[in-house]
Protein backbone atom coordinates (compact mmCIF):
# COMPACT_ATOMS: atom_id res chain seq x y z
CA UNK A 1 0.00 0.00 0.00
CA UNK A 2 1.68 3.67 -0.49
CA UNK A 3 1.94 6.21 1.84
CA UNK A 4 -0.53 8.88 1.02
CA UNK A 5 0.91 12.40 2.27
CA UNK A 6 -0.04 16.36 2.20
CA UNK A 7 2.66 18.63 1.21
CA UNK A 8 2.73 22.60 1.46
CA UNK A 9 3.62 24.61 -1.48
CA UNK A 10 3.87 28.10 -2.67
CA UNK A 11 0.68 28.75 -4.76
CA UNK A 12 1.84 30.27 -8.21
CA UNK A 13 0.72 33.69 -8.30
CA UNK A 14 1.39 34.42 -11.84
CA UNK A 15 -1.01 36.65 -12.99
CA UNK A 16 -0.68 35.88 -16.67
CA UNK A 17 -1.29 31.75 -16.03
CA UNK A 18 -4.65 30.70 -15.67
CA UNK A 19 -5.83 28.68 -13.24
CA UNK A 20 -5.57 25.55 -15.08
CA UNK A 21 -1.72 26.21 -15.99
CA UNK A 22 -0.58 27.02 -13.37
CA UNK A 23 2.75 25.29 -12.11
CA UNK A 24 3.54 24.81 -15.92
CA UNK A 25 5.54 27.77 -16.81
CA UNK A 26 9.28 28.53 -15.77
CA UNK A 27 9.22 32.02 -14.07
CA UNK A 28 11.30 34.89 -14.48
CA UNK A 29 14.87 35.91 -12.52
CA UNK A 30 11.99 38.98 -10.81
CA UNK A 31 9.30 36.43 -10.78
CA UNK A 32 11.13 34.31 -8.41
CA UNK A 33 13.01 37.01 -6.66
CA UNK A 34 9.20 38.01 -5.23
CA UNK A 35 8.71 34.68 -3.76
CA UNK A 36 12.14 35.05 -1.81
CA UNK A 37 10.46 38.57 -0.91
CA UNK A 38 7.22 37.00 0.62
CA UNK A 39 9.59 34.24 2.36
CA UNK A 40 12.14 37.17 4.12
CA UNK A 41 9.64 40.05 4.32
CA UNK A 42 5.87 38.73 5.11
CA UNK A 43 6.91 35.36 6.74
CA UNK A 44 4.89 33.85 3.54
CA UNK A 45 5.99 29.78 2.63
CA UNK A 46 9.14 28.68 1.51
CA UNK A 47 12.85 30.34 0.38
CA UNK A 48 12.25 30.12 -3.19
CA UNK A 49 9.60 28.94 -5.86
CA UNK A 50 11.15 25.66 -6.87
CA UNK A 51 7.77 24.22 -7.25
CA UNK A 52 7.50 26.93 -10.34
CA UNK A 53 7.10 23.64 -12.93
CA UNK A 54 5.80 20.62 -10.52
CA UNK A 55 2.69 20.24 -12.57
CA UNK A 56 4.74 20.96 -16.11
CA UNK A 57 3.85 17.88 -18.18
CA UNK A 58 4.34 18.19 -21.31
CA UNK A 59 5.55 15.01 -24.00
CA UNK A 60 7.76 13.51 -20.76
CA UNK A 61 6.47 10.52 -19.40
CA UNK A 62 8.08 11.19 -16.20
CA UNK A 63 7.72 14.34 -14.42
CA UNK A 64 10.36 15.41 -11.84
CA UNK A 65 9.16 17.83 -8.67
CA UNK A 66 10.43 20.03 -5.78
CA UNK A 67 9.39 18.91 -2.28
CA UNK A 68 9.97 21.49 0.28
CA UNK A 69 12.68 20.43 2.89
CA UNK A 70 10.91 19.46 5.64
CA UNK A 71 8.52 16.89 3.19
CA UNK A 72 10.88 15.16 2.21
CA UNK A 73 10.32 11.39 3.80
CA UNK A 74 12.71 9.90 6.27
CA UNK A 75 15.10 7.55 5.71
CA UNK A 76 12.66 4.30 6.46
CA UNK A 77 10.21 5.54 3.80
CA UNK A 78 12.25 5.98 0.92
CA UNK A 79 12.20 3.70 -1.44
CA UNK A 80 8.19 3.34 -0.66
CA UNK A 81 5.68 4.63 -3.52
CA UNK A 82 3.98 7.90 -2.43
CA UNK A 83 1.25 10.03 -3.45
CA UNK A 84 2.14 12.94 -2.60
CA UNK A 85 -0.98 15.78 -2.34
CA UNK A 86 -0.15 19.38 -2.76
CA UNK A 87 -1.85 22.18 -0.49
CA UNK A 88 -1.17 25.90 -0.24
CA UNK A 89 -0.36 27.60 2.86
CA UNK A 90 -3.31 29.03 5.04
CA UNK A 91 -1.08 32.52 4.79
CA UNK A 92 -1.19 32.59 0.53
CA UNK A 93 -2.48 35.71 -0.07
CA UNK A 94 -3.61 34.29 -3.50
CA UNK A 95 -5.18 31.26 -2.71
CA UNK A 96 -5.25 30.27 1.05
CA UNK A 97 -5.42 26.61 1.93
CA UNK A 98 -6.44 24.77 -1.50
CA UNK A 99 -5.73 21.53 -2.70
CA UNK A 100 -4.06 22.25 -5.90
CA UNK A 101 -2.90 19.01 -7.43
CA UNK A 102 -1.32 15.74 -7.10
CA UNK A 103 1.37 13.47 -8.12
CA UNK A 104 0.85 9.38 -7.38
CA UNK A 105 2.93 6.43 -8.32
CA UNK A 106 5.69 8.64 -7.04
CA UNK A 107 8.98 7.70 -5.49
CA UNK A 108 12.11 9.88 -3.61
CA UNK A 109 15.26 9.88 -5.94
CA UNK A 110 17.22 12.39 -4.32
CA UNK A 111 16.62 13.55 -0.54
CA UNK A 112 19.18 16.37 -1.03
CA UNK A 113 17.81 17.11 -4.70
CA UNK A 114 19.20 16.71 -8.11
CA UNK A 115 19.02 19.82 -10.87
CA UNK A 116 16.49 19.95 -13.04
CA UNK A 117 18.54 20.72 -16.18
CA UNK A 118 18.81 22.91 -18.88
CA UNK A 119 15.01 23.60 -19.42
CA UNK A 120 13.97 24.66 -16.35
CA UNK A 121 17.10 27.30 -15.93
CA UNK A 122 16.39 30.75 -14.14
CA UNK A 123 19.12 32.94 -14.82
CA UNK A 124 20.32 34.92 -11.65
CA UNK A 125 19.39 31.48 -9.64
CA UNK A 126 20.94 28.21 -8.34
CA UNK A 127 19.66 25.48 -10.56
CA UNK A 128 16.00 24.32 -9.99
CA UNK A 129 16.03 20.91 -8.16
CA UNK A 130 14.11 17.68 -7.46
CA UNK A 131 13.43 15.24 -5.06
CA UNK A 132 10.56 12.73 -6.41
CA UNK A 133 9.51 11.52 -9.87
CA UNK A 134 6.26 10.18 -10.68
CA UNK A 135 4.70 8.74 -14.28
CA UNK A 136 2.97 11.66 -15.78
CA UNK A 137 -0.34 9.83 -16.50
CA UNK A 138 -0.48 9.74 -12.60
CA UNK A 139 -0.02 13.56 -12.42
CA UNK A 140 -2.05 16.21 -12.51
CA UNK A 141 -3.33 19.80 -11.53
CA UNK A 142 -6.60 19.99 -9.69
CA UNK A 143 -8.55 22.85 -11.34
CA UNK A 144 -10.59 23.83 -9.75
CA UNK A 145 -9.04 23.69 -6.54
CA UNK A 146 -10.35 21.98 -3.26
CA UNK A 147 -10.77 24.46 -0.53
CA UNK A 148 -9.85 22.80 3.30
CA UNK A 149 -9.85 23.32 6.59
CA UNK A 150 -7.72 21.10 8.37
CA UNK A 151 -10.44 20.97 11.40
CA UNK A 152 -12.75 19.02 9.68
CA UNK A 153 -11.02 15.63 8.89
CA UNK A 154 -12.71 15.81 5.34
CA UNK A 155 -8.90 15.86 3.23
CA UNK A 156 -6.74 15.38 6.09
CA UNK A 157 -6.92 13.89 9.59
CA UNK A 158 -8.50 16.36 12.27
CA UNK A 159 -5.41 18.55 13.03
CA UNK A 160 -5.16 21.76 15.35
CA UNK A 161 -2.05 22.94 14.08
CA UNK A 162 -0.22 22.03 10.85
CA UNK A 163 3.26 22.25 11.89
CA UNK A 164 5.83 21.95 9.37
CA UNK A 165 6.55 19.52 6.67
CA UNK A 166 4.36 17.05 5.28
CA UNK A 167 0.94 15.00 6.84
CA UNK A 168 0.36 11.67 5.69
CA UNK A 169 -3.13 11.41 5.40
CA UNK A 170 -5.65 7.93 4.98
CA UNK A 171 -7.13 6.33 2.20
CA UNK A 172 -10.22 8.05 2.75
CA UNK A 173 -9.15 11.21 2.68
CA UNK A 174 -8.00 10.67 -0.61
CA UNK A 175 -10.59 9.32 -1.81
CA UNK A 176 -12.59 12.38 -0.49
CA UNK A 177 -9.68 14.69 -2.50
CA UNK A 178 -9.97 12.69 -5.90
CA UNK A 179 -14.07 12.56 -5.78
CA UNK A 180 -14.60 16.06 -4.94
CA UNK A 181 -12.16 17.13 -7.71
CA UNK A 182 -13.77 14.58 -10.17
CA UNK A 183 -16.81 16.50 -9.34
CA UNK A 184 -15.91 19.85 -9.65
CA UNK A 185 -14.15 19.58 -13.23
CA UNK A 186 -17.22 18.14 -14.50
CA UNK A 187 -18.58 20.84 -13.60
CA UNK A 188 -16.31 23.34 -14.61
CA UNK A 189 -16.51 21.69 -18.20
CA UNK A 190 -19.92 22.46 -18.72
CA UNK A 191 -18.47 26.52 -19.45
CA UNK A 192 -14.63 25.85 -20.59
CA UNK A 193 -13.36 27.05 -23.39
CA UNK A 194 -11.13 24.98 -25.74
CA UNK A 195 -7.54 25.28 -23.76
CA UNK A 196 -9.33 24.87 -19.88
CA UNK A 197 -11.64 21.85 -21.26
CA UNK A 198 -8.37 20.27 -22.97
CA UNK A 199 -6.61 20.58 -19.35
CA UNK A 200 -10.05 19.51 -17.81
CA UNK A 201 -10.48 16.09 -19.33
CA UNK A 202 -6.60 15.00 -19.24
CA UNK A 203 -7.65 15.69 -15.05
CA UNK A 204 -10.33 13.39 -14.82
CA UNK A 205 -8.39 10.36 -17.30
CA UNK A 206 -5.49 10.91 -14.38
CA UNK A 207 -7.78 11.08 -11.45
CA UNK A 208 -9.61 8.27 -12.52
CA UNK A 209 -6.52 6.08 -12.90
CA UNK A 210 -5.29 6.87 -9.87
CA UNK A 211 -8.41 5.91 -7.78
CA UNK A 212 -8.48 2.48 -10.20
CA UNK A 213 -4.65 2.22 -9.17
CA UNK A 214 -5.20 2.26 -5.37
CA UNK A 215 -8.52 0.65 -5.46
CA UNK A 216 -10.45 4.42 -4.29
CA UNK A 217 -13.40 3.55 -5.73
CA UNK A 218 -13.85 6.76 -7.22
CA UNK A 219 -15.18 6.88 -11.21
CA UNK A 220 -14.68 4.48 -13.84
CA UNK A 221 -11.27 3.53 -15.43
CA UNK A 222 -10.99 5.20 -18.69
CA UNK A 223 -8.74 3.96 -21.78
CA UNK A 224 -5.68 6.77 -22.34
CA UNK A 225 -6.21 9.35 -25.02
CA UNK A 226 -3.10 9.45 -27.02
CA UNK A 227 -1.51 12.66 -28.68
CA UNK A 228 0.18 12.24 -32.30
CA UNK A 229 0.69 9.66 -34.33
CA UNK A 230 3.52 7.12 -33.33
CA UNK A 231 5.83 6.83 -36.56
CA UNK A 232 9.35 5.68 -37.95
CA UNK A 233 12.46 7.31 -38.95
CA UNK A 234 12.82 8.50 -35.87
CA UNK A 235 10.54 10.32 -33.25
CA UNK A 236 10.71 14.00 -33.00
CA UNK A 237 13.22 15.08 -30.01
CA UNK A 238 11.36 16.22 -26.97
CA UNK A 239 13.73 18.99 -26.23
CA UNK A 240 14.03 20.31 -29.91
CA UNK A 241 9.80 20.40 -29.45
CA UNK A 242 9.93 22.07 -25.48
CA UNK A 243 12.45 25.18 -27.08
CA UNK A 244 9.81 25.10 -30.18
CA UNK A 245 7.17 25.73 -28.11
CA UNK A 246 8.64 28.35 -25.62
CA UNK A 247 10.16 30.49 -28.50
CA UNK A 248 6.17 30.22 -30.12
CA UNK A 249 4.61 31.16 -26.71
CA UNK A 250 6.91 33.85 -26.01
CA UNK A 251 6.26 35.35 -29.68
CA UNK A 252 2.88 35.48 -28.81
CA UNK A 253 3.15 37.09 -25.48
CA UNK A 254 4.64 39.99 -27.43
CA UNK A 255 2.16 39.97 -29.91
CA UNK A 256 -0.73 40.19 -27.45
CA UNK A 257 0.93 43.30 -25.97
CA UNK A 258 1.18 44.41 -29.09
CA UNK A 259 -2.32 44.64 -29.72
CA UNK A 260 -3.22 45.68 -26.35
CA UNK A 261 -4.01 42.90 -24.93
CA UNK A 262 -3.34 40.74 -21.59
CA UNK A 263 -0.75 38.40 -22.05
CA UNK A 264 -2.69 36.35 -19.76
CA UNK A 265 -4.60 35.56 -22.40
CA UNK A 266 -2.55 33.51 -24.10
CA UNK A 267 -2.23 29.86 -23.10
CA UNK A 268 0.41 27.24 -23.33
CA UNK A 269 -2.39 25.03 -22.63
CA UNK A 270 0.04 21.47 -23.83
CA UNK A 271 2.19 22.03 -20.56
CA UNK A 272 -0.43 21.08 -18.69
CA UNK A 273 -2.31 19.26 -21.02
CA UNK A 274 -0.07 17.17 -23.42
CA UNK A 275 -2.99 15.55 -25.54
CA UNK A 276 -4.64 18.39 -26.14
CA UNK A 277 -4.52 18.98 -30.57
CA UNK A 278 -3.51 22.41 -29.84
CA UNK A 279 -0.40 23.77 -27.98
CA UNK A 280 -1.38 27.21 -27.46
CA UNK A 281 -4.20 29.03 -27.00
CA UNK A 282 -3.83 32.96 -28.34
CA UNK A 283 -5.25 35.88 -30.30
CA UNK A 284 -5.18 37.09 -33.55
CA UNK A 285 -6.81 40.44 -34.48
CA UNK A 286 -8.69 39.89 -37.87
CA UNK A 287 -11.28 42.65 -39.81
CA UNK A 288 -13.98 41.12 -37.46
CA UNK A 289 -12.33 42.30 -34.10
CA UNK A 290 -10.16 40.31 -32.26
CA UNK A 291 -10.67 36.75 -31.55
CA UNK A 292 -9.70 32.92 -30.25
CA UNK A 293 -6.40 31.29 -32.07
CA UNK A 294 -5.04 28.49 -31.94
CA UNK A 295 -1.55 27.05 -32.65
CA UNK A 296 0.31 23.59 -32.52
CA UNK A 297 3.65 23.51 -32.74
CA UNK A 298 5.97 21.49 -35.00
CA UNK A 299 10.23 21.80 -34.12
CA UNK A 300 12.40 19.97 -35.90
CA UNK A 301 16.21 20.28 -36.40
CA UNK A 302 15.94 19.19 -39.61
CA UNK A 303 15.00 20.30 -42.91
CA UNK A 304 11.36 22.00 -42.51
CA UNK A 305 8.48 19.83 -42.54
CA UNK A 306 10.67 16.45 -41.98
CA UNK A 307 10.37 14.51 -38.63
CA UNK A 308 6.87 15.92 -38.31
CA UNK A 309 3.56 14.04 -36.59
CA UNK A 310 0.31 14.76 -37.09
CA UNK A 311 -2.63 12.91 -35.22
CA UNK A 312 -5.93 12.27 -36.84
CA UNK A 313 -7.34 14.04 -34.26
CA UNK A 314 -5.45 17.10 -34.70
CA UNK A 315 -6.47 17.07 -38.52
CA UNK A 316 -10.09 17.13 -37.05
CA UNK A 317 -9.53 19.89 -34.70
CA UNK A 318 -8.29 22.67 -37.26
CA UNK A 319 -10.95 21.15 -39.97
CA UNK A 320 -13.07 22.52 -37.58
CA UNK A 321 -11.27 25.47 -36.60
CA UNK A 322 -9.94 26.73 -39.93
CA UNK A 323 -8.72 29.90 -40.27
CA UNK A 324 -8.73 29.96 -36.80
CA UNK A 325 -6.09 27.37 -36.21
CA UNK A 326 -2.69 27.25 -37.58
CA UNK A 327 0.59 25.19 -37.32
CA UNK A 328 3.79 26.76 -36.48
CA UNK A 329 6.65 24.83 -38.15
CA UNK A 330 10.00 25.87 -35.73
CA UNK A 331 13.07 25.21 -37.60
CA UNK A 332 16.48 24.91 -35.53
CA UNK A 333 18.90 25.30 -38.32
CA UNK A 334 22.43 26.17 -38.53
CA UNK A 335 21.79 30.09 -37.62
CA UNK A 336 20.88 31.43 -34.19
CA UNK A 337 17.23 31.78 -34.10
CA UNK A 338 14.83 29.64 -35.17
CA UNK A 339 13.53 29.32 -38.92
CA UNK A 340 9.20 30.34 -38.34
CA UNK A 341 6.51 30.02 -40.53
CA UNK A 342 2.73 29.81 -39.60
CA UNK A 343 0.06 27.26 -41.60
CA UNK A 344 -3.37 26.97 -41.89
CA UNK A 345 -3.93 23.38 -42.55
CA UNK A 346 -5.52 24.22 -46.49
CA UNK A 347 -2.36 25.61 -46.81
CA UNK A 348 0.02 22.93 -45.15
CA UNK A 349 -1.97 20.39 -47.43
CA UNK A 350 -0.75 22.68 -50.22
CA UNK A 351 2.55 22.33 -49.97
CA UNK A 352 2.85 18.78 -47.88
CA UNK A 353 1.95 15.49 -48.54
CA UNK A 354 0.27 13.95 -45.12
CA UNK A 355 1.32 10.11 -45.11
CA UNK A 356 -0.45 7.71 -42.81
CA UNK A 357 2.07 6.10 -40.88
CA UNK A 358 1.49 3.03 -38.31
CA UNK A 359 3.75 0.76 -36.77
CA UNK A 360 3.22 -3.22 -37.97
CA UNK A 361 4.09 -5.56 -35.32
CA UNK A 362 6.39 -8.33 -36.77
CA UNK A 363 7.92 -11.47 -34.36
CA UNK A 364 10.93 -10.90 -32.76
CA UNK A 365 13.92 -13.60 -33.71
Amino acid sequence: MPNFAAIKIHYDHRSYLAPHLKYSVVPGEDEYAEYFRLYHEEGVGGNGFHECVNFAVGESDTVRFYLPPTCVPGVSRRGDEFVFFSFTYKGDQELSAHVVGVHAGARIVSAQGQARGKPVQIDGVEPLVFHAEAPADLVTLITPPLAYDMRDGVYTPVLRSWGYGRRYIGEDHAANIIREAMNQAVGALRSAGESEKAVLQRQLDVLRRISDRYGLGVGEDKPKRTRGAAGGGGMPDTEIGYRGERFVYERELDYVKSIGRETSEVEWTSQAAPTSPFDIRTLRKTPDGVQEHFIEVKSSGMEEGENVYISSGQIEFFKHKGDCATIALVNFGAGKKPSYRELTLDELNGEFHLQPVKYKLARRG
